[in-house]
């Protein structure tokens, strides 16, 4: 705004100054100081402006390396969706909508030959001679319906490229959240493994501490009830990260299994918090934080319009649009049917031989039906179809439009609250720790411990689970805006 405004007042100023030197052929000094002045401003505001935007561009590229770290690599992806059986299936389905628009435009007229023999007898001579006839008609597309056929068949055609467009989308979306549900199985079986650790260092901490005398029985006995506990739910978490990879890699075998530690959320130890201090005093494993540069911006910043998005996203989604072509197709199909009150004739040419060729008959044959009722009805339960149409569309319209609402509420809101769990894991992490080192000199009970780490584990897993469910918003978001993977153009 403000390069514009210096441009502008700049061409005024020039106009006047060049009306001047016409009439004068001199200028004056404060003008040539008003020239000098406004050139200046003009040139540092188109710096701040290249500036803005180069640094536009560098957040945009952070943005979306980051969002990268945790998905797979593109063309590996297009290539799983190409060979998927989904996507071998929609282009078959295209190709037989294809070939449908085709025979649209071409009609179902065809030419139709007949030949008839006779034998005349005249009665009184007793004669007896060979006719025949032979004639070849077709019906004619009249009253315009060759021009609303063509226009049929064009939006079939439209129809059967969107509709393989959307199959792809949804291919790409499937493998997204198949991707991510392996993600987040990793991460349960890594806090598992963590916890399991911590736990069974509890469990040898105190058997020594039991043969020592320095604790009840039923201590010792708790230690173990929890490691059993803990090892359940390792277990359990080994055997939903099987059933997430079977699943990925059943339904796209050429994509790479995630490794634990490609994402921004591999486990880190947190020296600020004095982890190794805690470590070798203890003798017990770490806590890990979460990496707090793991969740990706916007590109466009973070002052993004949600009624901006939304638009972008309705124009842009195929379900909507396939609905938009096919309410068009069944309109157009309507105004058909409409036009099929009017019956087609039927034009032909004959020969005939007549009296053992004696008499030799050419002609032309015209033949038209007589429309009865069922066109009328065909007609207005064409037009119902395509009103229907029409209506579903709003409709879809106002249900993806709440849908997209509630995804870009819920990415706004689990985004904060990612950002929150992060500080409560590490916050509850230290006072775990602390309470561990004060249960190793004496301080404390059993129990406390216990429930400390339990709760700093607990904390841990839901922000990591809770990064992980907003970056899948945010690139479910990204892949319907055909920000990424955009693959079905």
């Amino acid at each position: 705004m403000v390069a514009l405004g210096a441009r502008v007042a700049l061409e005024k100023v020039m106009k006047l100054t060049l009306t001047h030197l016409a009439k004068n052929r001199t200028l004056p000094r404060p003008a040539l100081g008003v020239l000098l002045t406004l050139g200046m401003c003009l040139a540092q505001a188109q710096a701040q402006a290249q500036a803005q935007a180069q640094a536009q561009a560098q957040v945009a590229l952070s943005a979306d390396a980051v969002l990268q770290s945790y998905l797979p690599m593109e063309a590996a992806v297009k290539d799983a969706l190409l060979a998927s059986p989904l996507i071998e299936g929609a282009r078959a389905r295209r190709d037989a909508l294809t070939a449908r628009a085709r025979g649209i435009a071409v009609g179902t007229a065809e030419f139709t030959v007949r030949a008839t023999a006779q034998r005349r007898r005249e009665v009184g001579p007793g004669v007896s001679v060979q006719e025949s006839m032979l004639s070849l008609e077709r019906p004619i597309r009249a009253w315009g319906k060759r021009g609303m056929d063509a226009d049929l068949a064009a939006q079939t055609q439209a129809l059967a490229e969107i509709a393989y467009a959307d199959a792809v989308h949804e291919g790409s979306r499937e493998l997204l959240k198949l991707w991510f549900e392996h993600l987040r199985a990793q991460a349960d079986v890594k806090n598992a493994q963590t916890t399991f650790a911590l736990a069974a260092q509890m469990q040898r901490l105190t058997q020594s501490q039991l043969k020592q005398g320095e604790i009840s029985k039923m201590d010792a006995e708790l230690a173990q009830a929890e490691l059993d506990r803990i090892s359940a739910s390792r277990a359990v978490a080994q055997a939903q990260l099987a059933t997430t990879a079977s699943a990925l890699s059943r339904r796209y075998p050429t994509i790479e299994l995630p490794r634990s530690d490609m994402n921004s959320l591999s486990a880190e130890a947190d020296d600020k918090l004095g982890d190794k201090s805690r470590a070798a005093t203890t003798g017990t494993p770490s806590r890990a934080v979460i990496n707090p540069a793991a969740l990706p911006a916007w590109p466009e910043g973070a002052n993004v319009a949600m009624a901006d998005k939304r638009q972008e996203f309705l124009e842009k989604n195929h379900e909507l649009n396939m609905l938009r072509v096919d309410a068009q197709r069944l309109r157009l199909f309507a105004q058909r049917a409409s036009r099929d009150r009017l019956p087609d004739p039927t034009v032909g040419l004959f020969t005939a031989r007549e009296r053992a060729g004696s008499e030799q008959v050419t002609g032309v044959m015209l033949s038209m039906p007589l429309s009865g009722e069922a066109r009328s009805l065909n007609a207005v339960a064409a037009a119902a179809d395509a009103q229907a149409a029409e209506d579903q569309v709003r409709w879809t319209e106002q249900q993806l439009g709440a849908t997209f609402d509630g995804m870009w509420q819920q990415l706004l809101h689990k985004r904060n609250a990612a950002e929150l769990l992060k500080s409560a894991a590490v916050r509850q992490a230290q006072a775990a720790d602390k309470a561990r080192k004060g249960y190793a000199l004496g301080e404390g009970t059993l129990s406390d411990v216990l429930m400390m780490d339990r709760l700093a584990s607990d904390n841990l897993h839901a922000a990591q689970r809770m990064q992980l469910e907003a970056v899948e918003l945010q690139a479910l978001i990204r892949l319907d805006l055909h920000q990424m993977w955009d693959f079905d153009e």
